[in-house]
């Protein structure tokens, strides 16, 4: 197994416009999370979700502290690549609205 270390801050933004636009973010993230569906199958919105919840709710992300949280909760259904995009994508989000971001369906507007 190769081990990759990620680690680094995800900080809010202070725009009143972008904070909502990632609150309503969220919960498009949370629709697309189904109960009755093995996580590892839809780990890329659960890491989205994660990462954007824990920003919300602190001001602030700690990459490396998540990552460990998600590791324990999931075990082997946990996939780093998916952490790790749901990483660039809400960081991308909060500093550019997601200009560099692929894909998707982007910000809401607001």
């Amino acid at each position: 197994m190769i081990e990759v270390e990620v680690r680094g801050i995800i900080e809010l933004p202070e725009d009143e416009t972008r904070k909502r636009q990632l609150e309503e973010k969220l919960q498009e993230y949370y629709s697309r999370i189904h109960l009755y569906i093995a996580p590892e199958s839809q780990m890329d919105a659960i890491c989205k979700a994660a990462v954007l919840e824990r920003l919300l709710r602190n001001g602030s992300v700690d990459i490396a502290a998540l990552r460990q949280e998600l590791e324990k909760k999931f075990g082997t259904g946990f996939q780093l690549l998916s952490f790790i995009n749901a990483c660039l994508v809400i960081q991308d989000y909060c500093l550019t609205g997601g200009k560099n971001t692929r894909g998707g369906t982007g910000l809401p507007k607001i």
